[in-house]
C-alpha cells in the first residue's frame, strides 16, 4: 500500500475577517485530520487550536515579514493567502515568495467578484483562485449603494439581474476542501455562489422585515463603466 503524506498547509492572514472563517474550516474536524501541520500568521492566531488532539494535526503560529518570507515557507506544500485590502503591498510579495520554495499549490487572495479573465505565468505552482461574488455578512449597505436606512438603492444596470453571495464560513469551508484535493485536481478557478438575488429582491426582502418603501435608482451599465474607468486608479 503507498502511504500518502499529508501536506503542511500555511494560512497567511489567519485572523483576519476572512481568514478567521478560512482557519476555523481548517481546524475543524472535517479537515484538521487531512493535513500533518496547520501554520497561521496573523494577529492573535494563538487564539486557535484544534478542536480534537485525536488527528495529529500539528498546529504551530507565526509571524511572517518581507524579511523571512521565503525561509518561513520552506516545508510548506500549500499556502492560503487571506491577507485584506489593508495589506496589498505585503501580500503583493508574499505572491512573489512560492516559486522559491516547495509550495505545490497557492489560493491567492483575490476571493471576491471574478474581475479578470486573463492568466499569468508561474513555475510549477498550482494556482487556485477562489471568486465567491460579494460577502453575505458584508455587502448589503451603503458602500455598496444599498442604503436601507435611507429608503435608496443604486443599481449599476437592470435591478432584476442576480448577483451571487456567499458567506464567509462558506468560503471558508471551500478553501480547506479544495485543499484536501491531489494539486493535479485541484481547478485553476472555482466560482462559488451560496446563493443568487437581485438588487430588486434584496429591496423587497427588506421591506418585508420592516424597512420603508425603498426606491430604487438604476444607472446605464456602460454609462457607468465608461466614467469610472476613464483614469485608472
Amino acid at each position: 500500500m503507498v502511504s500518502i503524506t499529508r501536506p503542511v498547509v500555511a494560512i497567511a492572514g489567519a485572523t483576519g475577517h476572512l481568514g478567521k472563517h478560512v482557519t476555523t474550516a481548517f481546524l475543524s474536524p472535517s479537515f484538521q485530520d487531512k493535513f500533518s501541520e496547520i501554520i497561521l500568521s496573523g494577529n492573535e492566531s494563538c487564539l486557535f487550536q484544534p478542536s480534537s488532539s485525536q488527528s495529529g494535526v500539528k498546529l504551530t503560529t507565526h509571524r511572517y515579514n518581507e524579511t523571512n518570507l521565503e525561509e518561513s515557507l520552506q516545508g510548506v506544500q500549500i499556502l492560503v493567502n487571506t491577507i485584506g485590502p489593508a495589506g496589498h503591498d505585503f501580500k503583493t510579495k508574499i505572491a512573489a515568495a512560492p516559486p522559491q520554495t516547495n509550495i505545490r499549490v497557492y489560493f491567492p487572495s483575490e476571493f471576491g467578484v471574478d474581475h479578470y479573465g486573463h492568466d499569468f505565468a508561474h513555475l510549477n505552482i498550482k494556482i487556485c483562485r477562489v471568486f465567491c461574488g460579494l460577502f453575505l455578512e458584508d455587502s448589503i449597505g451603503p458602500w455598496f449603494g444599498l442604503g436601507t436606512q435611507n429608503e435608496k438603492y443604486i443599481s449599476v444596470g437592470p435591478s432584476r439581474t442576480p448577483e451571487s453571495f456567499t458567506s464567509l464560513g462558506d468560503v471558508g469551508r471551500t478553501v480547506a476542501s479544495l485543499a484536501t484535493l491531489p494539486a493535479e485536481k485541484i481547478p485553476d478557478v472555482v466560482h462559488v455562489g451560496g446563493g443568487s438575488r437581485s438588487i430588486a429582491e434584496i429591496a423587497r426582502t427588506m421591506e418585508s422585515a420592516g424597512a420603508g418603501l425603498i426606491d430604487i435608482d438604476c444607472l446605464p451599465y456602460e454609462k457607468y463603466k465608461k466614467e469610472t474607468t476613464a483614469e485608472p486608479s
